[in-house]
């Protein structure tokens, strides 16, 4: 589990249909909408995702190009993490 609250955000897939990458970047523009995570905000790591949700790791980085693909975040390699443009 995570230790910061945001990183505790937990997306629902009790109704996924259709690819799940496609579903995960949903959830992440969801939270971004609902103000859980806000411009400047770090999500958790990719691999902190996949382990608490159960997800490959390559789902869940797919899921975060596609989230970056429609301009919602970006990774860092300097800042070290994803950010959220909002």
């Amino acid at each position: 589990m995570f230790k910061d609250p945001k990183q505790g955000w937990r997306p629902d897939f009790a109704h996924l249909r259709g690819r799940v990458y496609l579903a995960i970047a949903a959830q992440i523009e969801e939270a971004i909408s609902l103000g859980i995570f806000a411009p400047g905000d770090r999500l958790p790591s990719q691999r902190a995702i996949a382990d608490d949700l159960g997800f490959h790791l390559n789902t869940v980085n797919a899921a975060f190009r596609e989230a970056a693909r429609r301009g919602l975040i970006r990774s860092s390699v300097v800042r070290g993490g994803t950010i959220v443009l909002g």
